[in-house]
């Protein structure tokens, strides 16, 4: 039984064992007794992958969720039928919470386009990324097969999906192929958005800019560029996105590196004093309170939201936006087979939705709505590919936090 176990996903083995739930509390699972996350998440991670990420031994595990479950009898044929899901689940969407609501929306009415033979054939998720209590991207280091990943797969930022043992198995080997054909408008087209190789698919990108409260500013000058964040004047008067796991803005860290070099991180450790959610720098921005960010590093979905505020300026940097990608994986051998679904994520009303959201898209046919003379600074595919990206993101943050917490090297 214990192969059989593991084939499951989370959520499919408690639902039939509720019984187990107490195995999963007492040995490191935990997380899977929150109902919503076990119909999430769970939803999407067979029990083999998970043990795996958690080091847990398989074996062991499976006997104890044996002797757990009731009756102790065999299996009858058909109980467990064979499963290859999450293989089997077409669609999971992890997406910044601007996109999820209408994304959402447009999913439903573009379901109940289809035929209800169609209809009942396709199984998708779709989550917001800052509503979970676990990361589904963490669990990339732990695929051993296509079949137990989704055949689409949408995320956001830099995460385990660019890591190297996730690109060297399932990107290099062919797994994924890109679906986007477009290299963007006029102004996208020469920042070589597209992946050159043919495997990732941008489908959206959030930009960040900066965003100056002058009344805290005082005196200093309007800093113009990424560079000028490292300028000593600025010091302890920076807010940057932060994690209350202790993580900053890798975009932000990672394009320092690469275009500065590691005293940057040093330098932008000294200067930033708040690891923030965008929404509290919006809140924060123009309240007339000496105390608070002179400069703020945020999406530009929550910049445009602040509307006009007296004595608050978004500087797009002249040396460029930062782009933070939205990317989507689909399976090779799957496109065929999806290929309604794949038109209608590719197509002009995913991407006008994306981009009335201030997450700018490739298709050519939709206004970004972005300034004429924007410019943009992505941090490239080659880099991207060619650089082990675990290991950059967390040596970065490591560099930038000894210096935000005021450790000597």
């Amino acid at each position: 039984m214990s192969d059989t176990f593991l084939n499951l996903t989370i959520s499919e083995l408690i639902s039939r064992h509720p019984e187990t739930l107490t195995v999963f509390a007492a040995n490191g699972l935990g997380i899977f007794t929150d109902e919503g996350t076990r119909a999430t998440f769970g939803s999407a991670i067979r029990l083999r992958t998970a043990l795996k990420a958690a080091g847990i031994n398989a074996d062991l595990f499976c006997r104890t969720l044996e002797e757990a479950v009731t009756p102790k009898l065999p299996p009858t044929p058909g109980e467990y039928p064979e499963t290859t899901t999450p293989g089997s689940l077409n669609l999971f969407a992890l997406l910044p919470c601007p996109l999820k609501i209408p994304l959402e929306q447009a999913f439903n009415s573009f379901l109940a386009s289809l035929s209800p033979q169609r209809r009942n054939r396709l199984t998708f998720l779709l989550e917001g990324n800052a509503n979970s209590q676990m990361n589904y991207a963490d669990y990339a280091d732990h695929f051993e097969s296509p079949a137990e990943m989704p055949d689409i797969i949408i995320t956001p930022g830099f995460n385990s999906f660019f890591h190297p043992y996730f690109v060297q198995r399932f990107i290099r080997s062919g797994t994924f192929a890109s679906v986007t054909p477009h290299a963007g408008d006029t102004q996208l087209a020469a920042m070589g958005i597209t992946d050159p190789d043919g495997h990732y698919s941008m489908l959206a990108m959030n930009l960040l800019v900066l965003v100056v409260d002058h009344l805290r500013l005082g005196d200093r000058p309007v800093p113009r560029t990424w560079g000028d964040l490292l300028r000593p004047e600025y010091e302890r008067t920076v807010a940057i996105r932060g994690n209350s796991d202790g993580t900053f803005c890798e975009t932000l860290l990672l394009t320092l590196l690469k275009e500065f070099g590691a005293d940057s991180l040093t330098s932008l450790g000294k200067n930033v004093a708040w690891g923030w959610h965008p929404s509290q720098m919006v809140k924060s921005a123009g309240n007339g309170r000496p105390e608070g960010p002179a400069v703020c590093v945020m999406p530009l979905f929550f910049a445009n939201s602040m509307g006009t505020r007296e004595g608050v300026s978004v500087i797009w940097p002249e040396d460029g936006a930062l782009v933070s990608p939205v990317t989507m994986l689909v399976k090779s051998d799957k496109q065929e087979e999806l290929r309604d679904l794949l038109d209608f994520l590719c197509g002009t009303e995913v991407a006008g939705i994306c981009a009335g959201a201030s997450f700018p898209t490739t298709h050519p046919q939709v206004d970004n709505k972005l300034p004429k003379q924007a410019t943009f600074k992505w941090i490239g595919w080659e880099y991207v590919k060619n650089h082990d990206l675990k290991e950059l993101i967390s040596a970065t943050n490591s560099a930038f936090v000894q210096a935000f917490q005021g450790i000597s090297p």
